[in-house]
């Protein structure tokens, strides 16, 4: 017969009693392990890993990785199962152009946005040697400019890639009372032709950016403003631009900044993106015309509208003007007290 406890051990709660410390102890650290994945007890019951004997295992991204980002160890590590992603596949069902070697995919540059779980080949890749980052989508030969888009309308909706031209626009401002004060035989047809011309009301149209490309699509950006108050003194202040980061030739940056100096209109010409699109092909300017000296040189290959008639800078045949590619002078005539400016053809 058991003799019943006396003392403080017959008034010690069940609960506090060794054996039960110990088995919460237990149940707790075990508990800890299952939520941390350290062991699964699933797993000791349930249907074993299929087997990967005479399979390849072929390295896949086992998450998102942005383009022009340098590949890591990490971005090929699988957090949940505390292992390198990899795909096992038959070797009938490796490609050529598959990359199932680590060392041939970490370091390198991505050309785009890689989505997690697909395997790697080498169109996916920048050349060997690039730098990471922004330059690293810069063609070669080019410059990269970041402009706003505010500035460039046009440019909203290109994707990296995307091939364009930019056309600067810049009206001429003549002013009131700037019409032709010319007499003379030839001081009315002068007049006529300018004002048939629309003399007064032109505009220099310059394409100051051939087939240029997409870098960095439109992104969003905040810039710190300042502001000083009465109360609270110097205020910083965070406002959005929205940008695009394009690359264009060296000798079409200066165009470019100075059209936007100036504040010209720029229109974006997005170009096809089919692969028969010739990237020899060029837009046309169009160019000022003056009743003086006609219309100005157009570039070679580029035509012309300027004036009624006229094609890559030939003279119109309208009847009664005069020859829009005749340069004219005005010569002042002294007739007893009464003094004009007369026209006349500049002979070549």
């Amino acid at each position: 017969m058991r003799t019943p406890a006396r003392g403080y051990a017959a008034r010690r709660p069940w609960f506090l009693r060794p054996s039960v410390v110990t088995a919460i102890v237990l149940l707790l650290v075990f508990g800890g392990l299952w939520a941390t994945n350290v062991i699964n007890p699933l797993r000791w019951f349930g249907p074993r890993a299929p087997s990967t004997r005479g399979l390849v295992p072929v390295p896949i991204s086992a998450m998102v990785i942005p383009s022009y980002t340098r590949v890591t160890r990490d971005h090929l590590w699988d957090v949940k199962q505390h292992k390198l992603s990899v795909l096992y596949l038959r070797p009938d069902q490796v490609s050529s152009d598959m990359i199932a070697s680590i060392n041939g995919i970490v370091g390198r540059v991505m050309d785009h946005d890689k989505p997690a779980g697909y395997v790697f080949t080498e169109s996916d890749f920048l050349p060997k040697g690039t730098r990471p980052g922004l330059v690293a989508g810069i063609p070669p030969n080019k410059r990269a400019m970041r402009v706003t888009l505010d500035k460039i309308p046009g440019l909203a909706g290109l994707l990296p890639g995307d091939r364009f031209d930019l056309v600067s626009t810049l009206p001429i401002e003549v002013g009131p009372g700037a019409g032709l004060a010319a007499g003379g035989v030839y001081g009315k047809q002068l007049d006529l032709q300018a004002r048939m011309t629309n003399w007064q009301r032109q505009a220099t149209v310059r394409v100051v950016v051939q087939n240029g490309d997409i870098v960095q699509p439109v992104t969003t950006r905040q810039v710190p403003v300042a502001n000083t108050t009465l109360t609270q003194g110097l205020v910083v202040r965070t406002r959005p631009i929205q940008e695009v980061v394009i690359a264009v030739l060296p000798h079409e940056v200066a165009p470019l900044s100075e059209a936007l100096a100036v504040g010209a209109t720029i229109s974006c010409v997005p170009r096809s993106g089919r692969p028969d699109d010739s990237p020899d092909t060029v837009t046309p300017e169009s160019r000022p015309w003056s009743p003086f000296g006609g219309v100005v040189q157009q570039p070679a290959g580029t035509e012309s509208a300027s004036a009624p008639g006229a094609v890559n800078g030939s003279t119109p045949s309208v009847p009664g003007l005069l020859p829009v590619g005749a340069g004219f002078t005005q010569v002042e005539t002294i007739s007893g007290s009464k003094r004009e400016l007369v026209a006349a053809p500049v002979k070549k």
